[in-house]
Order: structure tokens, then C-alpha cells, then sequence
């Protein structure tokens, strides 16, 4: 089967994001967490909530085929 559209190039902007947010999770950048006192690094749910956001951002836009960039202002 060919694809029909390559995803990964297409929303290239938003899966960037989404693996820097996992990225600076498995690295522990979490603020309380192990020590981190880094206010900026978010708490666990301040980033798990960025985290969910980007994914119904990109979502939303596969669905209703929307360009990269492409402001979401449906939740």
C-alpha cells in the first residue's frame, strides 16, 4: 500500500515538539522531581497537561487536515 501523505514531514513542527516534551520527561526534567529545583522544567502534570495538549493539537489537525502551524482554536 502507498501512502497517501507522509505524516512525519507534513507535521514535522508539532512532532518536534512532542518528542522535546518526552525527551526532557525521560531525562527527569521535572521540577520537585529527583531533586530539580528548576521551576521552569513544570511539575509532572504541568507537563503531562503540555503533553496532551500537542497530541489534540496534532490530532485535530490530521483529522480536519489541517496545515502545520495551523492555529487549533477548538479544545
Amino acid at each position: 500500500m502507498e501512502k497517501t501523505i507522509d505524516i512525519s514531514i507534513k507535521y514535522a513542527k508539532e512532532i518536534a515538539a512532542i518528542k522535546a516534551s518526552l525527551n526532557e520527561l525521560e531525562s527527569g526534567r521535572i521540577y520537585g522531581f529527583n531533586g530539580n529545583c528548576t521551576p521552569a522544567d513544570g511539575s509532572l502534570e504541568t507537563n503531562v497537561d503540555k503533553l496532551t495538549e500537542q497530541l489534540k493539537d496534532l490530532l485535530h489537525k490530521l483529522e480536519y487536515g489541517k496545515d502545520s502551524g495551523a492555529q487549533n482554536n477548538e479544545n
